[in-house]
C-alpha cells in the first residue's frame, strides 16, 4: 500500500454580502504494512556459518558467490536492490552460481545446496516484487534465503575440512 493524501475542498459561502471562507485539510496516512525494516530482519533467527580460512581463497575468486553474499548483506540493511534489478543481471547471477563453481569445491552435496539457494533466491525475488505478498511471507522467504546461503557455506567448509583430514586406513598399516 502507498501513502494516500486526501485534501478537502475549499468551501466559500456567500450570504448578505459577507463572504466566509472555510478551508479544511484532512490528511489520511496509511502505512505500508508490507514494508520490511532493518529491525524486522535483525529479528530473523537462523544459524549463520562463516567462511573457514581454508575455503576463503577459493570463495574470494568465485564472483557469483560474492555477488550473492553482497546481496544478502544488502538485505540485512533492508535494501532489496539486487532483487529489483534487471532480469538479465539477476538471471546471469543465478546461472553463474551453478556453472562457475570452482573445481576445488565442485561436488554433488555442494551442487545440491546451490540448487536450493537458487530456488530461495527466486522465491525471495518473487515475494519482493509481488505487491500482494504479505510481510510475513517476505520475512519467511528472507529467512529461507539466509539459511540456504549459510548451508552452502557450511557445505563448502565441510569439503575443505574433510580434505584436510589425514585418515589412516587399517590396510596401510
Amino acid at each position: 500500500m502507498k501513502k494516500i493524501l486526501i485534501i478537502a475542498l475549499l468551501v466559500t459561502l456567500s450570504s448578505c454580502k459577507k463572504e466566509v471562507t472555510t478551508a479544511t485539510e484532512t490528511t489520511l496516512v496509511i502505512s505500508d504494512s508490507t514494508k520490511i525494516t532493518k529491525e524486522d530482519i535483525s529479528k530473523i533467527n537462523y544459524i549463520e556459518y562463516g567462511i573457514d580460512n581454508k575455503a576463503k581463497v577459493t570463495l574470494d575468486s568465485w564472483q557469483a558467490y560474492n555477488t550473492i553474499s553482497s546481496a544478502i548483506d544488502q538485505i540485512k540493511q533492508a535494501d532489496f536492490t539486487f532483487f529489483k534489478t534487471d532480469d538479465a543481471i539477476f538471471n546471469t547471477t543465478l546461472t553463474d552460481i551453478e556453472t562457475t563453481t570452482p573445481e576445488a569445491i565442485d561436488s554433488e552435496p555442494i551442487k545440491a545446496r546451490i540448487l536450493i539457494l537458487r530456488t530461495k533466491l527466486l522465491k525471495l525475488r518473487e515475494s519482493v516484487n509481488l505487491n500482494t505478498a504479505s510481510k510475513t511471507e517476505k520475512l519467511i522467504a528472507i529467512r529461507e534465503l539466509f539459511q540456504s546461503f549459510s548451508y552452502v557455506t557450511l557445505q563448502i567448509n565441510k569439503k575443505f575440512e574433510k580434505e584436510a583430514q589425514n585418515i589412516i586406513k587399517l590396510d596401510s598399516l
